[in-house]
């Protein structure tokens, strides 16, 4: 399914189906996170630059900081997070949100910097040499062309021969890392081996279309497991490849997630249980990085488990976690009910179909509250009004999750 199908399935008036690893993969770097239809921010990914100053929403006489193209048009630079230093061993706070790995190569993957945490785990993008991915294009020196008969499957085209597009071939990865105790291995099937001196399962299928689900869960340290997962052809990435993985897992000092929005109202009984830093919370974020989404959370009555699980929340097909709701921050851009050129934001958020939509002051940035019937227009109207948005432009503003996250 094309990325301009999907479009469509989510601005169309009946629900819809929620997307397949297939329709991500194919979708690329276009890819709309699954939404109901009628209002919806329809991207669900994220920045690797954005970030925030308060501001409350609604507020007329809020002060907004220039926007990304502004600054980029100024000549500056934004300012990104510093990176994360190396720590002599596993440490993992009480607060879980907070990164306690960085980025890091193996072989032909590369594990990028985590952007979304939740209490049991934290997920970050996976590339490989020559595949597009939703966040990455890559260089046409490099491009892996879809086999067409004229040439071995999975070669290399020449230097010049052609420049990655809707044809690329194309990979959706990711590299789950599991608190102590968070990750069940004896649910987790495939074949039991030994990497590099850690306990490990392989785990290759099920099949979408052209694409392989190939896994390989290993324990890094004591009772603690990291999941690498892959959807691409069979030989794009092998066995070997997620293997490598293994020795470059490292621990970093912990340091916190940030998120650029302040809660000031939740509804009884709900608690924060994940989020994304330049990514919307979830496989949802992973699955569209790049789209230039700031960032977003997922509350949830009751909390979220913590133990017992074998795959993120939510699962890779991005469904809502049982009794959730949850928060979008993206540019206005980016939102399938954008602001036209020159358009005030109205006075009050615009509810419909299990969402709510409001907007900065001037009307830039885009902040939802979606529920999917769980919550009524006014209770996710207040949660809206509640909501302190940071400059996105600037994360040395972000506050840290572990104080945004919480009702005051």
């Amino acid at each position: 399914m094309r990325a301009d199908e999907l479009v469509e399935k989510v601005t169309s008036d009946a629900p819809s189906p929620r997307y397949t690893v297939d329709d991500i993969v194919t979708a690329g770097r276009k890819v709309q996170r699954r939404r109901r239809a009628g209002w919806t921010v329809a991207s669900a990914a994220f920045a690797v630059t954005g970030v925030v100053a308060a501001i409350s929403i609604g507020l007329p006489d809020a002060t907004v900081g220039p926007s990304a193209g502004e600054q980029a048009a100024a000549g500056t630079s934004l300012v990104t997070a510093s990176p994360l230093t190396p720590a002599a061993g596993w440490e993992f706070p009480d607060d879980p949100f907070q990164y306690v790995f960085q980025r890091f190569d193996a072989g032909k993957l590369h594990v990028k910097d985590p952007i979304v945490v939740s209490s049991a785990y934290q997920i970050a993008p996976l590339h490989m040499d020559g595949l597009v991915t939703n966040d990455r294009a890559v260089d046409p020196d490099e491009v892996v062309e879809p086999h067409d008969g004229a040439g071995p499957k999975g070669a290399v085209g020449p230097k010049g021969a052609s420049k990655p597009g809707d044809d690329a071939r194309q990979l959706y990865a990711y590299l789950t890392v599991y608190r102590p105790g968070a990750f069940d291995a004896e649910k987790f099937t495939g074949n039991r081996v030994t990497v590099d001196g850690h306990q490990a399962i392989e785990q290759d299928g099920p099949t979408y279309g052209a694409n392989l689900h190939r896994a390989l869960a290993w324990e890094y340290t004591d009772n603690a497991w990291a999941v690498a997962e892959s959807f691409a052809e069979p030989s794009d990435v092998a066995a070997a490849d997620l293997r490598a993985l293994v020795a470059g897992l490292r621990p970093s000092v912990p340091a916190p997630a940030r998120v650029p929005f302040t809660v000031g109202y939740l509804p009884a009984g709900y608690h924060a249980a994940e989020l994304g830093q330049h990514a919307y919370a979830g496989l949802n974020g992973i699955a569209a990085a790049g789209d230039g989404n700031y960032g977003g959370a997922i509350f949830a009555a009751p909390a979220l488990p913590t133990t017992g699980l074998t795959e993120p929340y939510g699962g890779p097909e991005g469904e809502d976690p049982p009794g959730s709701f949850q928060i979008f921050v993206s540019p206005n851009a980016n939102s399938n009910q954008a602001l036209k050129d020159g358009e005030k934001p109205p006075a009050e958020p615009k509810c419909g179909n299990g969402f709510c939509n409001a907007w900065s002051p001037d009307g830039r940035t885009t902040i939802q509250v979606a529920s999917g019937g769980r919550l009524s227009d006014a209770e996710m109207t207040r949660i809206l009004k509640g909501i302190k948005l940071a400059d996105v432009t600037d994360e040395r503003t972000w506050p840290t999750a572990a104080t945004a996250l919480r009702a005051g």
